[in-house]
């Protein structure tokens, strides 16, 4: 899966706009589908995006038990 942050704070999922707000439950549809062999969430972060909106992406993977969690490197 990837997750992308934009500059503004805009999240996106896949390439496609999604807010914040339906990021667990998406989370957890992902895990629920088979929770031993999870997705991978690949998260790329803007250097401008505010620390607040990657802490709550982050929150969610938590809240929805991702375990499979990266970074890309720029």
């Amino acid at each position: 899966i990837s997750l992308r942050i934009d500059a503004s704070g805009q999240v996106f999922w896949n390439n496609t706009p999604m807010p914040i707000q339906a990021l667990e439950g998406m989370m957890t549809t992902e895990v629920d589908r088979d929770p031993e062999n999870q997705p991978t969430l690949e998260i790329d972060v803007n250097a401008k995006a505010q620390y607040q909106v990657l802490a709550k992406v982050l929150a969610s993977a938590k809240n929805a038990d991702m375990k499979k969690i990266g970074f890309v490197k720029k």
